[in-house]
């Protein structure tokens, strides 16, 4: 099938200015330095902030938790929850299965209460949420592609009022980290606000 890459929509500078903090389990981040390499090509800021686990389940996000990452100034806050998933299920972390992808969407949900409280909601600033899911073939793919769609469309409607937006975004197995980051700096950028409440879907056919 025909690939697609945001990156070739987007022209030089169109997120000059931008601020986007990518929130990650520990460990490895390909998809961390491809994010940061794709949105600082076309002008924005990139922070990088890992969830901290304690005994095998994530903290409570807080400023602390989030890396000192400026937070008043967060246009797009993008959570990778692949690798919240894969930190904490199998030999990665203390939880398997089914708990550990519980303990993982927990995390989203406590990384994305405290930046939205903290860059959108409480400063009346218009706001942009991407969730990364983990790609199609890797374990718990699929569920989590589902919790993660159900969470941006229930967002979408809770936070209408505040012009946040919420966007889902579910990668093929062969969908390489560079893709997902151009997807991404495809929704930071002005294009990307007409976007909300949706699952942009990149497996390919069923």
């Amino acid at each position: 099938m025909p690939t697609f890459d945001a990156m070739h929509l987007l022209r030089p500078g169109v997120l000059d200015g931008a601020t986007i903090l990518l929130a990650r389990g520990p460990g490895a981040a390909p998809l961390g330095e491809a994010l940061a390499g794709a949105c600082a090509s076309l002008g924005a800021g990139v922070h990088v902030c890992e969830a901290q686990l304690q005994d095998g389940r994530y903290a409570d996000a807080d400023d602390g938790a989030l890396g000192g990452a400026p937070l008043q100034a967060v246009d797009l806050l993008a959570v990778d929850a692949g690798s919240l998933i894969d930190a904490v299920d199998g030999a990665g972390g203390a939880l398997e299965g089914q708990d550990g992808l519980i303990a993982a969407m927990d995390a989203v949900w406590s990384l994305t209460q405290a930046v939205a409280d903290e860059a959108f909601i409480a400063p009346g600033r218009p706001g942009r949420i991407v969730y990364l899911a983990p790609p199609a073939g890797t374990p718990l793919a699929h569920a989590a592609v589902a919790a993660l769609e159900n969470l941006a469309r229930t967002l979408s409607i809770e936070w209408a009022r505040y012009r946040v937006t919420t966007v889902a975004v579910a990668p093929g197995a062969d969908t390489t980290p560079g893709r997902v980051a151009a997807v991404a700096a495809y929704l930071a950028s002005p294009a990307g606000a007409y976007f909300s409440g949706c699952l942009l879907d990149l497996r390919g056919p069923a």
